[in-house]
């Protein structure tokens, strides 16, 4: 009898001891499948990017006598969206100011003479459609995502006495990638990488050819959701 008294504080520590462990795993599950759940809500998300122009070839060519090409400049961009779980339609616009410089070779075999005409005003705009996976565990914070849309690319180019290039507008196919890491209820950040492919086809160049804009950015968004 004295025995099994004496046993009962023990077990009573224990039983306080599994109640308490009890109380807090019960929440932090709840906040967990809370947090899984706003993850893949319906709902828009807004975010503001910087980050830089990257032309991948040269803009334009004329024969052996005359190329054109950007600089690499910063980009600015914004993009909303807007998600059904984990597929999204996205609005996405960037604008940079690359400068132009054309390279002229009056000769043959004479060295090419550069001549900077002055900053060219980029615009392009997208419409995608957006896929991301729903990682688990601890990876659950980041969320790559993966699209692709029509596009569009407007080239304001500078003016010069000599050299008279038009302004064009110009369909593109627009190729995004990226993760997005959520910081806090509703606050994310992105890396955002996206190539804008389009048909360069402009006065003075003779050649048309295919023009890779790769924009790489870094943002900030929230979700209103």
């Amino acid at each position: 009898m004295s025995n099994c008294t004496q046993g009962w504080p023990a077990r009573i520590r224990l039983v306080a001891i599994a109640a308490a462990l009890m109380a807090f795993a019960i929440p932090g599950t709840a906040v967990a499948q809370s947090t899984d759940e706003e993850r893949s809500a319906t709902g828009f998300e807004l975010t503001g990017y910087v980050g830089a122009l990257l032309p991948l070839a040269k803009l334009a060519e004329s024969g052996d006598s005359l190329t054109a090409e950007f600089s690499t400049k910063v980009a600015y961009g914004l993009g909303l969206e807007y998600w059904f779980g984990n597929f999204g339609i996205q609005l996405q616009g960037n604008y940079s100011n690359p400068s132009l410089t054309l390279q002229i070779i009056e000769d043959a075999g004479s060295f090419p003479i550069s001549v900077k005409l002055g900053n060219t005003d980029v615009w392009m705009a997208a419409a995608n459609i957006l896929w991301r996976p729903q990682l688990s565990g601890p990876a659950a914070v980041v969320r790559p995502y993966f699209g692709a849309g029509p596009a569009m690319v407007k080239v304001m180019y500078p003016t010069d006495g000599e050299f008279d290039i038009q302004d064009e507008t110009r369909f593109a196919i627009s190729l995004v990638g990226g993760a997005q890491v959520e910081l806090s209820k509703g606050w994310f950040v992105r890396l955002d990488v996206r190539d804008y492919i389009s048909k360069l086809d402009t006065e003075p160049f003779e050649t048309t050819k295919t023009q890779n804009d790769l924009v790489t950015t870094f943002g900030v968004g929230y979700a209103f959701h």
